[in-house]
């Protein structure tokens, strides 16, 4: 096997040895790694050359970067993506990839989005729309000519070769990694993680479709999410010391929750410790005045054993 030559792509060499033959990029990193004994030079040659064709297939395969939270993009290899016109185009794309680990009936597509319709037209319709919706996708800036949306048995699917990212997995892989370390005790490192979380929550899931019931339960669970993810924040700061961030992460607890107590109590905590009573006082008042008049209920016992003790402290 020693004399074995090779007409390798620019980029790559074959490291030797008596037992195994490694393929290897310029940079050292290994492609692939063949046994060497015993093995024709035609086989290694093929196998050599299939690795290589399989890897210059995978770098070239489209990478769809999509983000849900707020309003809706898709990028392209990092390069935005103009989504066009066609509503129920735009509408089928959303759902296919947000349900893209199962496939959508055609069915089910046309009585969602030609309810009116007879079936011969809404089939026509739903056509019509993958049609558009495959040009949408056609304009992803890779070189490869491919289908984007495949037609199985009589449901649709996303092209298992597209590679798609979103900020709700990644989202959510932030927050359960960080509920992990917490539960671990490393509150710092989770900290990070939720940290990360929270800046990609740009703003509510699909907010454009704010009224369409396929997104309601997503939008409630990532909301509920955050609210938790930002209530995790706020009790770390306040424990670490920082007082500032820990409010900060209250008020935006509020923005989505005006009836959060847990909030209320902790800026109460926050602003005592900053020496900042007045201010503490006027959180339980506004706690109670919102809860009256949301709820017709009052603050918990423990919100209101802390007012006391605020009100002892001034009076001291």
């Amino acid at each position: 096997m020693q004399g074995i030559s090779l007409d390798l792509p620019t980029g790559y060499y074959l490291e030797r040895d008596p037992d195994i033959l490694t393929l290897r990029r310029l940079d050292g990193s290994i492609v692939g790694a063949f046994s060497a004994r015993g093995a024709a030079p035609e086989a290694v040659r093929r196998m050599v050359q299939e690795t290589v064709q399989g890897e210059d297939s995978a770098a070239v395969q489209p990478s769809l970067q999509v983000r849900f939270f707020g309003h809706f993009e898709m990028l392209c290899d990092g390069e935005t993506m103009p989504l066009g016109r066609n509503g129920k185009a735009l509408t089928i794309l959303k759902y296919l990839l947000a349900n893209r680990s199962r496939p959508v009936s055609q069915d089910h597509l046309m009585g969602w989005l030609w309810p009116e319709s007879n079936l011969k037209k809404a089939r026509w319709s739903l056509n019509s729309a993958i049609h558009g919706l495959r040009k949408l996708l056609s304009g992803c800036s890779s070189s490869v000519t491919m289908n984007y949306v495949f037609l199985e048995d009589g449901y649709y699917r996303l092209s298992p070769s597209v590679r798609v990212t979103t900020d709700v997995d990644d989202f959510d892989r932030h927050h359960e990694r960080g509920r992990r370390l917490e539960k671990d005790g490393r509150t710092r490192e989770a900290a990070i993680d939720y940290e990360k979380a929270v800046e990609l929550y740009r703003g509510d899931y699909l907010i454009e479709d704010l009224y369409e019931d396929w997104t309601m339960v997503e939008r409630e669970r990532l909301a509920n999410a955050y609210i938790d993810l930002l209530g995790r924040l706020a009790i770390h700061y306040m424990e670490v010391g920082q007082h500032q961030e820990s409010i900060r992460a209250c008020y935006r607890v509020l923005e989505k929750d005006r009836c959060h107590e847990d909030s209320y109590r902790l800026l109460m905590e926050c602003y005592a410790r900053l020496g900042l009573r007045a201010r503490a006082l006027h959180q339980y008042r506004m706690c109670e005045q919102i809860l009256g008049r949301e709820y017709g209920t009052s603050p918990s016992p423990e919100t209101r054993s802390l007012y006391v003790r605020l009100l002892k402290d001034e009076s001291a």
